[in-house]
């Protein structure tokens, strides 16, 4: 498989917010609004058995099965929000918020699989999803370098809920990105009935792969102490790959 065709393939398949699987067929459509991010997405492969507890009734988490993503079966999304806009285009909620997302791919008998959302860590109160905890979402983001060359880049990203807390230090250098559009429908682990529809762009660097065997983290740290994540971050698990997004738009709607 080509760089250009495992791009194409991984973007058809897992990104949206995070990630999920498009839609074409007609329905009605409400708008809810319109947001601007900086995120982060980090790929796991961890027991599946532990996030069987945040997967519905009947569902069984399953790992990617090819592009950059290849072999996780978790992705950590750390979220940095800078700009919510409501239907008619004002600013909506607070001025920047944050959040870790928890999701992944499940599937169940008799129907394709599908990207659901596990868990919402907000620092606003938010719930889009009915499964969201109030937490402290903290980044510290630097970017130094020449200025035509890969820059050094420096995150650490701390989710602090009331009892523990979900910690990422990363350092790499920044590559050559890809702009990718995209639609896809992601739904929630707490009502499998439930989804929104994501219209998004992207700017995409692709920073570690396992499966491309690409790795430009030169620190890469990560700790919970998070108790209902003690299961799943038990030290067994592998971060397989790390995407940096500093441009993210998309256009949220109801179906």
């Amino acid at each position: 498989m080509t760089y250009s065709r495992t791009y194409r393939s991984f973007f058809f398949l897992v990104f949206a917010v995070f990630m999920g699987f498009a839609q074409s067929e007609a329905r009605a459509e409400t708008l809810v609004g319109t947001n601007v991010d900086n995120r982060l997405i980090v790929g796991f492969a961890v027991d599946p058995d532990a996030v069987l507890e945040f997967a519905p009734d009947g569902y069984a988490p399953i790992s990617f099965p090819q592009g950059p993503m290849a072999g996780a079966n978790l992705l950590v999304v750390f979220i940095d929000r800078l700009i919510q806009l409501d239907p008619a285009g004002d600013a909506a909620g607070p001025p920047n918020s944050r959040f870790a997302v928890l999701a992944g791919l499940a599937a169940t008998e008799g129907r394709p699989p599908q990207l659901f959302v596990y868990r919402i860590y907000a620092s606003d109160g938010s719930d889009p999803y009915f499964n969201s905890v109030e937490a402290e979402v903290t980044r510290h983001s630097l970017s130094e370098g020449p200025p035509n060359e890969g820059r050094a880049r420096h995150e650490t990203w701390e989710t602090t809920t009331a009892d523990g807390s979900l910690t990422l230090d990363l350092d790499f250098t920044s590559g050559r990105r890809s702009w990718s559009p995209g639609e896809a429908t992601p739904w929630s682990a707490a009502d499998p009935s439930f989804s929104r529809i994501y219209r998004y762009s992207q700017l995409v660097d692709v920073v570690m792969s396992a499966a491309m065997d690409r790795d430009r983290a030169s620190e890469l740290s990560f700790q919970s102490t998070i108790p209902e994540l003690s299961a799943i971050f038990d030290g067994s698990e592998q971060i397989l790959a790390i995407m940096d997004i500093p441009v993210y738009t998309r256009q949220v709607f109801l179906p």
